[in-house]
C-alpha cells in the first residue's frame, strides 16, 4: 500500500489483517497506553484493552476503532484509510460466506425434518399461506431510474450536494430543489433477484460516470453518503434495504452494514441539508417518497 508499504491486498483473513495492524503498531513505537492517550488528544476513542484483544485474538476491529488506530499510527491520507476499511469489509464478507457454507449441513437436516413432518400429516402446525406471505420482506414498488424525495419536503430531491460545514469538499448526498437535482440521475438497483434483496443507490453522471452511494466511516463528513466508483456486494456501507414505512408511498432506507437508517440531518427541512446515517426511528425525517422517472 502506498505510504506505509504494507500490502493489504494479500491479507486473506482476520489473522493476516491484524498481523498488518501489529506491524503498523511496531513501526509507531507506541505502547497501548500511548496509543489510547493520543487518540484521546484527537477526540477519538481507542481503548487499549479493546485494541489489545483485537491484536492478540486476531479478530477484525470495528471500523471506528480501526480508523482511530490508523490516525494515531500516523496514517492520515484518506485513500489509505479507505483501503484499510475496504480490505476489512472484504475479509468480513468472505468470512460470512464461509460461515454460511458451514451451516449448510444443519440446513439440510432441517429440510429433511420438515419433509418428514409434512409426510406425517402435521402440516397444519405450520402457518397458513397468508401468514407466511405477511412475514416476507416486501419488495420495493420501484426500481430503475427514480426520484427520491424526503417525505417532509416533497419539493426537494435527494441528489448531489456539499457538506455545509465546508470540512469536506467532495460530493455528498443532500436534499435540493428537484428542478436543480440533475445531474446526476439516480438508479435504484437490486443487488440480486428476490424480494429481500438490498439495493445500490447509483448516481449516473455524464462526466464522472457511475457511483454507488456509500456511507463515509471517517471524518470529515462521517456518516454522510458519497458516490464511490467501486460498487461491490462485500461493501455493506453501500447496500440499502428499501422498506415500506407508514403509508404505501413511503419508504425507509436501512443500511445493510449497521441496520441504521438514512435520514436528513437533524430533521432539517431546508435545501442543501445533508443525508446522514442515524439510529432508526418512525419519524418522517427518515421516510422517503420514491417514484420511477423516465
Amino acid at each position: 500500500m502506498r505510504g506505509t508499504g504494507i500490502r493489504l491486498r494479500r491479507a486473506r483473513d482476520a489473522g493476516e489483517f491484524t498481523d498488518r495492524m501489529r506491524r503498523l503498531k511496531e513501526r509507531s513505537g507506541l505502547t497501548y497506553r500511548e496509543l489510547e492517550q493520543r487518540a484521546q488528544e484527537r477526540g477519538e476513542v481507542l481503548p487499549r484493552s479493546t485494541l489489545s484483544d483485537v491484536l492478540q485474538r486476531r479478530s477484525l476491529p470495528r471500523p471506528e476503532l480501526l480508523v482511530a488506530f490508523l490516525h494515531v499510527c500516523g496514517v492520515e491520507d484518506e485513500r489509505e484509510i479507505e483501503a484499510w476499511l475496504e480490505t476489512r469489509t472484504r475479509i468480513e464478507g468472505a468470512s460470512g460466506s464461509r460461515r454460511r457454507l458451514r451451516s449448510k449441513p444443519l440446513a439440510a437436516v432441517v429440510t429433511v425434518i420438515a419433509a418428514l413432518l409434512l409426510a406425517a400429516g402435521v402440516w397444519m402446525l405450520l402457518p397458513d399461506d397468508d401468514e407466511g406471505e405477511a412475514r416476507k420482506p416486501a419488495a420495493p414498488a420501484v426500481r430503475g431510474w427514480v426520484e427520491i424525495r424526503p417525505a417532509r419536503t416533497p419539493h426537494l430531491c435527494l441528489t448531489e450536494g456539499r457538506d455545509r460545514s465546508g470540512a469536506y469538499t467532495s460530493p455528498i448526498a443532500a436534499q435540493r430543489p428537484c428542478k436543480d437535482a440533475g445531474p446526476p440521475r439516480t438508479y435504484l438497483k437490486a443487488v440480486h433477484d428476490g424480494p429481500d434483496a438490498p439495493h445500490y443507490i447509483e448516481w449516473h453522471h455524464p462526466q464522472h460516470g457511475r457511483g454507488c452511494l456509500t456511507i463515509r466511516r471517517i471524518a470529515p463528513a462521517k456518516g454522510m453518503l458519497e458516490p464511490w466508483e467501486a460498487c461491490t456486494r462485500s461493501n455493506k456501507n453501500q447496500l440499502f434495504r428499501v422498506e415500506p414505512a407508514g403509508t404505501e408511498a413511503r419508504y425507509r432506507l436501512r443500511v445493510e452494514g449497521t441496520s441504521q437508517c438514512i435520514g436528513i440531518t437533524a430533521g432539517d427541512s431546508r435545501p442543501e441539508a445533508e443525508a446522514v446515517e442515524e439510529r432508526c426511528t418512525d419519524g418522517p425525517e427518515q421516510q422517503f417518497m420514491i417514484k420511477n422517472v423516465a
